[in-house]
């Protein structure tokens, strides 16, 4: 029996219920947490997807340039 989830919504989960748990978390660049939770579904069977339409939507929330500092950003705090 095919099964699919959206990896994107299992990151957000997560990370939500790390949160309510009372802790702290930061995304790694490796791995990083979309790559992790590809991983993780299909350790139980379960085809990793990706709303197009949510990434697109959330690519569009946002300026390149943001991006770039957000990734300059990450690639600082973990060196």
């Amino acid at each position: 029996m095919y099964q699919s989830y959206d990896r994107n919504k299992l990151v957000r989960q997560v990370r939500e219920l790390l949160e309510r748990e009372g802790l702290q978390p930061v995304a790694q660049d490796d791995p990083k947490p979309e790559h992790a939770a590809m991983l993780l579904l299909r350790s139980f069977g379960v085809e990793p997807v990706v709303d197009h339409v949510e990434a697109l939507k959330g690519a569009m929330n946002r300026t390149w340039e943001e991006a770039d500092e957000e990734r300059t950003r990450n690639r600082n705090r973990n060196s």
